[in-house]
Protein backbone atom coordinates (compact mmCIF):
# COMPACT_ATOMS: atom_id res chain seq x y z
CA UNK A 1 0.00 0.00 0.00
CA UNK A 2 1.37 3.53 -0.97
CA UNK A 3 1.58 6.20 1.75
CA UNK A 4 -1.00 7.84 -0.37
CA UNK A 5 -3.66 4.48 -0.26
CA UNK A 6 -2.44 4.56 3.87
CA UNK A 7 -3.58 8.24 4.13
CA UNK A 8 -6.95 7.01 2.42
CA UNK A 9 -7.60 4.16 4.26
CA UNK A 10 -7.05 6.35 7.45
CA UNK A 11 -9.58 8.59 6.42
CA UNK A 12 -11.97 6.01 6.03
CA UNK A 13 -11.83 5.05 9.73
CA UNK A 14 -11.67 9.01 10.51
CA UNK A 15 -14.76 9.94 8.41
CA UNK A 16 -16.94 9.12 10.81
CA UNK A 17 -15.50 11.52 14.09
CA UNK A 18 -13.21 13.91 11.72
CA UNK A 19 -14.98 16.38 9.54
CA UNK A 20 -12.06 17.28 7.33
CA UNK A 21 -11.38 13.37 7.13
CA UNK A 22 -15.08 13.37 5.71
CA UNK A 23 -13.86 16.30 3.58
CA UNK A 24 -10.94 15.03 2.07
CA UNK A 25 -12.30 11.63 1.55
CA UNK A 26 -15.38 12.91 -0.02
CA UNK A 27 -13.39 15.40 -2.65
CA UNK A 28 -11.14 12.02 -3.17
CA UNK A 29 -13.69 9.65 -4.37
CA UNK A 30 -17.01 12.46 -5.70
CA UNK A 31 -15.55 12.43 -9.46
CA UNK A 32 -16.03 8.29 -8.75
CA UNK A 33 -19.02 7.50 -7.29
CA UNK A 34 -20.98 10.38 -10.05
CA UNK A 35 -18.86 8.47 -13.03
CA UNK A 36 -20.37 5.07 -11.50
CA UNK A 37 -24.06 6.43 -11.03
CA UNK A 38 -23.93 8.52 -14.16
CA UNK A 39 -22.81 5.34 -16.63
CA UNK A 40 -25.95 3.59 -14.99
CA UNK A 41 -28.75 6.07 -14.54
CA UNK A 42 -29.82 8.99 -16.98
CA UNK A 43 -31.22 10.73 -14.53
CA UNK A 44 -29.09 13.81 -13.03
CA UNK A 45 -31.66 14.14 -9.93
CA UNK A 46 -31.03 10.00 -9.20
CA UNK A 47 -27.29 10.26 -9.47
CA UNK A 48 -27.17 13.08 -7.41
CA UNK A 49 -29.24 11.08 -4.51
CA UNK A 50 -27.40 7.93 -4.96
CA UNK A 51 -24.25 9.79 -4.42
CA UNK A 52 -25.34 11.44 -1.63
CA UNK A 53 -26.58 8.07 -0.21
CA UNK A 54 -23.73 6.22 -1.06
CA UNK A 55 -21.61 8.54 0.81
CA UNK A 56 -23.97 8.67 4.12
CA UNK A 57 -23.75 4.73 3.91
CA UNK A 58 -20.01 5.07 4.04
CA UNK A 59 -20.45 7.72 7.00
CA UNK A 60 -22.41 4.96 8.43
CA UNK A 61 -20.09 1.95 7.56
CA UNK A 62 -17.00 3.65 8.34
CA UNK A 63 -16.62 1.73 11.30
CA UNK A 64 -16.57 -1.60 10.03
CA UNK A 65 -14.12 -1.07 7.08
CA UNK A 66 -11.23 -3.46 6.72
CA UNK A 67 -7.85 -1.63 4.80
CA UNK A 68 -6.47 -5.05 4.93
CA UNK A 69 -9.27 -6.17 2.14
CA UNK A 70 -8.18 -3.61 -0.43
CA UNK A 71 -8.44 0.14 -1.21
CA UNK A 72 -10.60 2.61 -0.09
CA UNK A 73 -12.44 2.89 -3.54
CA UNK A 74 -13.65 -0.52 -4.46
CA UNK A 75 -15.50 -0.20 -0.79
CA UNK A 76 -17.25 3.04 -1.50
CA UNK A 77 -18.22 1.41 -5.06
CA UNK A 78 -19.32 -1.62 -3.55
CA UNK A 79 -21.74 0.93 -0.92
CA UNK A 80 -22.43 2.41 -4.03
CA UNK A 81 -23.48 -1.00 -6.08
CA UNK A 82 -25.87 -1.94 -2.33
CA UNK A 83 -27.15 1.72 -2.96
CA UNK A 84 -28.32 1.36 -6.39
CA UNK A 85 -29.78 -2.39 -5.76
CA UNK A 86 -31.60 -1.08 -3.33
CA UNK A 87 -33.16 2.18 -5.56
CA UNK A 88 -33.71 -0.53 -8.45
CA UNK A 89 -35.88 -2.24 -5.92
CA UNK A 90 -37.66 0.43 -5.13
CA UNK A 91 -38.36 1.41 -8.42
CA UNK A 92 -39.87 -1.70 -9.50
CA UNK A 93 -41.65 -2.20 -6.47
CA UNK A 94 -43.21 1.49 -7.42
CA UNK A 95 -44.31 0.64 -10.80
CA UNK A 96 -45.80 -2.12 -9.34
CA UNK A 97 -47.95 -0.61 -7.03
CA UNK A 98 -48.69 2.07 -9.55
CA UNK A 99 -49.75 -1.00 -12.19
CA UNK A 100 -52.07 -2.22 -9.35
CA UNK A 101 -53.76 0.90 -9.28
CA UNK A 102 -54.04 1.40 -12.94
CA UNK A 103 -57.52 1.39 -14.41
CA UNK A 104 -58.93 1.33 -10.79
CA UNK A 105 -60.29 5.07 -9.85
CA UNK A 106 -59.69 6.17 -6.58
CA UNK A 107 -62.03 6.62 -4.36
CA UNK A 108 -64.35 9.69 -3.43
CA UNK A 109 -65.80 10.56 -0.24
CA UNK A 110 -69.08 9.42 -1.29
CA UNK A 111 -67.71 6.20 -2.52
CA UNK A 112 -66.64 5.50 0.28
CA UNK A 113 -69.53 6.31 2.71
CA UNK A 114 -71.50 3.85 0.33
CA UNK A 115 -69.04 0.93 0.40
CA UNK A 116 -69.34 2.18 4.62
CA UNK A 117 -73.02 2.13 4.67
CA UNK A 118 -72.57 -1.64 2.74
CA UNK A 119 -69.97 -2.89 4.77
CA UNK A 120 -72.23 -1.69 7.99
CA UNK A 121 -75.55 -3.36 6.72
CA UNK A 122 -73.80 -6.64 5.99
CA UNK A 123 -72.31 -6.60 9.41
CA UNK A 124 -76.16 -6.80 10.43
CA UNK A 125 -77.38 -8.86 8.06
CA UNK A 126 -74.83 -11.37 9.32
CA UNK A 127 -75.51 -11.08 12.62
CA UNK A 128 -79.42 -11.38 11.57
CA UNK A 129 -78.83 -14.84 9.85
CA UNK A 130 -76.87 -15.70 12.93
CA UNK A 131 -79.63 -14.83 14.76
CA UNK A 132 -82.01 -16.67 12.72
CA UNK A 133 -80.36 -19.70 13.04
CA UNK A 134 -81.08 -19.65 16.59
CA UNK A 135 -84.68 -20.01 15.59
CA UNK A 136 -86.70 -23.32 15.59
CA UNK A 137 -86.41 -24.59 11.81
CA UNK A 138 -90.16 -23.71 11.20
CA UNK A 139 -89.97 -20.30 12.72
CA UNK A 140 -86.64 -19.77 10.59
CA UNK A 141 -88.66 -20.37 7.15
CA UNK A 142 -91.31 -18.44 8.21
CA UNK A 143 -89.36 -15.09 8.49
CA UNK A 144 -86.98 -15.96 5.48
CA UNK A 145 -90.18 -16.81 3.46
CA UNK A 146 -91.99 -13.22 4.29
CA UNK A 147 -89.00 -10.88 5.29
CA UNK A 148 -86.53 -12.23 2.77
CA UNK A 149 -88.18 -13.64 0.07
CA UNK A 150 -91.53 -11.49 0.40
CA UNK A 151 -93.98 -13.74 0.37
CA UNK A 152 -97.39 -12.30 2.62
CA UNK A 153 -97.99 -13.78 5.73
CA UNK A 154 -100.87 -16.06 4.16
CA UNK A 155 -98.96 -16.97 1.18
CA UNK A 156 -95.95 -18.31 3.38
CA UNK A 157 -98.46 -20.52 5.73
CA UNK A 158 -99.56 -22.36 2.69
CA UNK A 159 -96.46 -23.10 1.21
CA UNK A 160 -95.59 -24.21 4.83
CA UNK A 161 -98.73 -26.16 5.60
CA UNK A 162 -99.77 -24.06 8.08
CA UNK A 163 -103.23 -22.37 9.47
CA UNK A 164 -102.74 -18.35 8.35
CA UNK A 165 -103.46 -17.61 12.11
CA UNK A 166 -100.87 -19.76 13.24
CA UNK A 167 -98.46 -18.29 10.76
CA UNK A 168 -98.70 -14.76 11.97
CA UNK A 169 -98.68 -15.14 15.95
CA UNK A 170 -95.29 -17.34 15.24
CA UNK A 171 -94.24 -14.94 12.83
CA UNK A 172 -94.94 -12.06 15.60
CA UNK A 173 -93.27 -14.02 18.05
CA UNK A 174 -90.24 -14.86 15.63
CA UNK A 175 -90.17 -11.16 14.62
CA UNK A 176 -90.04 -9.77 18.08
CA UNK A 177 -87.50 -12.52 19.39
CA UNK A 178 -84.98 -11.78 16.57
CA UNK A 179 -85.33 -7.92 17.74
CA UNK A 180 -84.48 -8.78 21.41
CA UNK A 181 -81.83 -10.18 20.00
CA UNK A 182 -80.58 -7.73 17.98
CA UNK A 183 -81.18 -4.66 20.24
CA UNK A 184 -79.26 -6.84 22.92
CA UNK A 185 -76.28 -7.36 20.51
CA UNK A 186 -76.04 -3.24 19.49
CA UNK A 187 -75.97 -2.70 23.32
CA UNK A 188 -72.79 -4.92 23.53
CA UNK A 189 -70.82 -3.23 20.61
Amino acid sequence: MTDTQALDAERVCDIGRDPSALEAFYAAHYADVVRYFARRLQDPHDVADLVADTFIAALENAPTYDPRRGRPLPWLLGIGHNTLRRFYRQRLADRQAVARFAGRRLLDADDVALLEDQIDNERRAHRAYRMLSELSATDRELVELVDITGLSPKEAATAMGLMPGMARVRLFRARAKLRSALRIQEELE
